[in-house]
């Protein structure tokens, strides 16, 4: 999705994210504040900055968060040939030193996917290039074709060695997806920037995944809607929301139909099956990337896996409406 969405009057700001769908409403007692507001196309996607600030320290804020965006993309893309994810991949079977970035995206993630029982797995990458084929297609893919793909993920086969940072993926064939974490984080790693260069009220939009910061000029927070509300729908209103993060995600947009039967884009790493139930997630979460990855996982766990894990994170507030894709 290449392309900036039209800007809105001040006070007043919309997104419309290609897999969630979150409205972010800004006050409109804001009318007389120094407010700035930033895009950047990237991972498929736009990037929205909204920040308070001075415009000489917002413009030179703006532009290295952006710098940090565009960096993350080369580092973690699936699409880029020459990505250092692509080439760990192309590597996998020889222990490989990575950067930085690459090193504590993976330590993130398999802490997540240990969490999350395997619902979030970033090595599902031959599982969803088979599903995306399937639907370009048309056509199910076959239980070898599942069987084969499979076989190829698990988070479990990825070695980390601290000393010199070098990862080994253990199977050929291998292949990372940060399509459910990547945005998340980048989000979280521009509001760091914006923060470093003194400014704390603001927003980091990335596609739908939101971190926030501290409030705008007088006011408690900011207030998102979201679907299916976190009060009451179609739409509702969370009000008062500072220093968190909040993402939506769903099976409802994208998917394959045959035979009466829909197969979502989103699919369960655990069984190298796309959903076929509609499922729409809203996570709050203290940063970005959690309110992300567990969206993406709870997507797979639906309402029952949540009730089984909730207890255990209280940090974390959820909004789940499921039915079948079908309906």
């Amino acid at each position: 999705m290449d392309y900036l969405r039209p800007s809105v009057p001040h006070g007043q700001a919309y997104f419309y994210p290609m897999k969630h769908l979150l409205f972010l409403i800004l006050p409109f007692s804001c009318f007389a504040q120094t407010r700035h507001d930033f895009t950047h196309p990237q991972m498929g996607t736009v990037f929205r900055l909204v920040v308070y600030a001075d415009s000489t320290v917002a413009d030179r804020a703006a532009r290295e968060a952006f710098a940090r965006v565009d960096a993350l993309n080369n580092c973690l893309s699936d699409y880029l040939p020459d990505s250092e994810t692509n080439l760990l991949c192309k590597n996998a079977g020889t222990w490989t030193p990575v950067s930085d970035d690459l090193w504590n995206m993976l330590a993130i993630s398999k802490d997540f996917s240990k969490k999350t029982g395997g619902a979030f797995d970033v090595t599902v990458g031959p599982i969803t290039r088979l599903w995306r084929r399937a639907r370009h297609r048309n056509e199910l893919p076959s239980d070898a074709d599942v069987k084969e793909a499979s076989e190829k993920t698990g988070y479990q086969n990825i070695r980390m060695r601290r000393r010199g940072k070098k990862i080994l993926l253990r199977k050929q064939g291998m292949q990372l997806d940060f399509g459910g974490i990547a945005q998340g984080y980048a989000a979280d790693e521009c509001l760091k920037i914006l923060k470093n260069h003194g400014i704390t009220r603001a927003l980091a939009d990335a596609g739908g995944d939101i971190a926030l910061g501290d409030p705008p000029p007088g006011e408690e927070g900011w207030s998102v809607e979201v679907p299916g509300g976190m009060t009451k729908g179609p739409y509702g209103m969370t009000k008062g929301m500072t220093n968190c993060g909040i993402t939506t995600s769903g099976a409802t947009y994208r998917y394959l139909e045959l035979n009466g039967v829909r197969y979502s884009h989103i699919v369960d790493p655990r069984t190298g099956r796309a959903l076929t139930h509609r499922v729409l997630v809203t996570v709050q979460a203290p940063d970005a990337v959690t309110a992300d990855v567990w969206a993406t996982a709870l997507s797979v766990l639906g309402a029952e896996g949540w009730e089984n894990l909730k207890k255990k994170h209280p940090e974390l507030t959820v909004l789940i409406t499921e039915s079948n894709l079908s309906e």
